[in-house]
């Protein structure tokens, strides 16, 4: 049963790559992908939001990231590294959206 939901861009070729990745990797199946719109509202190119299911919150950006990282097993290495500012500041950029073409979408 999933305990996580990503929310992503219908349109985000990056994002869709995003899911099948995490997909791959969840072989206790909690993790669900969506192009439907998040209870934080609508989302641009290259944003996610993560919702937990089981608390009904939704997150955004390192903290999304952080709670997608701890139901997924083979990316609990990546944990303590979330700790770092200097990493988790370029997740933040990297899951917050790109606005004015500010990043490449393949």
């Amino acid at each position: 049963m999933a305990t996580v939901r990503l929310y992503r861009h219908p349109c985000c070729a990056r994002c869709a790559r995003f899911a099948r990745w995490h997909r791959r990797l969840d072989w206790l199946h909690r993790f669900e992908d969506s192009t439907g719109t998040s209870p934080v509202g609508p989302l641009r190119l290259s944003e996610v939001a993560v919702q937990d299911l089981r608390h009904d919150t939704t997150l955004r950006g390192a903290a999304g990231f952080t709670l997608l990282c701890r139901q997924i097993p083979a990316h609990w290495p990546l944990l303590p590294l979330l700790r770092i500012p200097a990493l988790r500041r370029r997740v933040e950029r990297e899951f917050h959206g790109c606005a004015d073409n500010g990043c490449v979408l393949d």
